[in-house]
């Protein structure tokens, strides 16, 4: 009987034991991962307008927390958006990023454009580099001009600035006529609806039926690859 009692009391020390050494291998599995305070990573977005849109409320676009704002300033080798220097007056005031754009015709050379485009756009510290929308056209020239003509818009561009232009465009216009063909240190603004471009984009076009407070009708929605702090590196 003794005997037992000790088996008993053998059995019930080990059992506890066991049941210690179990609930501490437990907890430690199960303990939470601490990770350190990081940088907000919500990607940055915002717009690009022309005289087509209508600002109804600066302030309230403002409060809408944009990371940034595209003009129009020109298209082909003669035309001025006729909002343009308010629009960017305006933006810079509210101190929101501002970049400004060149509509891309093909109904006259590429370095004409360019100058059309730099008597008018505005490039000044902390704006974003200057951009060149490049678009599909009912009539489209051959290949090889559609690239020659490009190719001398960017190079007078950079020759004046310094810098090179953004080229936006369509993913399909991208695959076709940029890739491969247009200087590769011109980052990429490409216009994709369908879904995320597959190439190295720096800013994605998502949607051209977006409705934000402040303006009348639609206006386009663009996505940033990164967070406010990124976009500043851009900064001119």
């Amino acid at each position: 009987m003794q005997t037992t009692k000790k088996n008993i009391l053998r059995a019930l020390l080990i059992l506890t034991l066991v049941s210690c050494s179990t609930s501490k291998k437990t907890t430690q599995a199960v303990a939470p991962i601490i990770t350190p305070i990081q940088e907000d990573l919500t990607p940055t977005w915002g717009l690009d307008i022309s005289h087509y849109q209508q600002i109804l409320d600066w302030s309230i676009l403002k409060e809408q927390d944009l990371g940034f704002i595209f003009v129009k300033a020109t298209e082909g080798s003669n035309l001025q958006d006729v909002k343009y220097i308010e629009y960017y007056n305006k933006i810079r005031s509210l101190k929101i990023p501002v970049g400004s754009y060149h509509f891309f015709t093909y109904l006259s050379s590429g370095k004409n454009q360019a100058k059309n485009f730099l008597g008018v756009a505005k490039y000044q510290r902390g704006d974003l580099p200057l951009v060149v929308d490049a678009e599909f056209s009912k009539k489209m020239p051959s290949k090889e001009q559609v690239i020659k003509e490009l190719k001398e818009f960017i190079a007078t561009v950079y020759i004046k600035t310094g810098i090179y232009p953004i080229i936006y465009c369509p993913y399909k216009y991208y695959n076709i006529y940029v890739k491969g063909n247009l200087p590769i240190n011109c980052k990429l603004w490409i216009v994709d609806y369908a879904g995320k471009p597959n190439c190295d984009w720096t800013f994605w076009q998502t949607t051209e039926r977006y409705k934000v407070k402040g303006i009348k009708g639609y206006v386009d929605f663009n996505q940033f690859r990164g967070t406010k702090k990124d976009l500043k590196q851009l900064l001119l």
